[in-house]
């Protein structure tokens, strides 16, 4: 007998403080924030609580972007065009939404940052990257 069935798990996540300072700040100033590691120097994009290099705390948070580098870039049918954007002054790659004209998407391209107009604080604030030069 096979019985088929859906589980519902709640979820809600806790983005902690250094997180909440990253989400608030694209929601409130249209700013991309960074956290730079006292230790190396590092500047983890999104922001982290620790450096992905050498796993200290964080406090210290920077503003990146909002233009950048597309380093790579995919598409996923019936979901949207991806890519891995490296924006300037970080150290590490964002992985975000491409929107605007697939025939300038090269790794090389330069991006910028696309915000929608009601943000809430979360990631989709960011609407998508386009290539630098094109209307938004």
């Amino acid at each position: 007998m096979i019985l088929e069935s859906a589980i519902k798990l709640p979820f809600s996540y806790a983005a902690g403080g250094v997180g909440s300072r990253f989400l608030i700040a694209l929601r409130d100033e249209e700013a991309i924030l960074g956290g730079r590691c006292e230790t190396c120097s590092t500047i983890t994009c999104p922001a982290r609580s620790f450096c992905s290099l050498c796993h200290r705390a964080v406090d210290e948070l920077v503003e990146v972007g909002p233009c950048g580098t597309l380093q790579a870039w995919t598409e996923q049918p019936g979901k949207g065009t991806f890519g891995l954007i490296r924006l300037d002054g970080a150290d590490t790659s964002l992985l975000h939404r491409l929107v605007g004209n697939a025939d300038e998407w090269h790794p090389g391209a330069r991006v910028i940052a696309v915000f929608v107009e009601k943000r809430t604080g979360s990631i989709t604030d960011i609407e998508g990257f386009a290539t630098e030069g094109e209307p938004t």
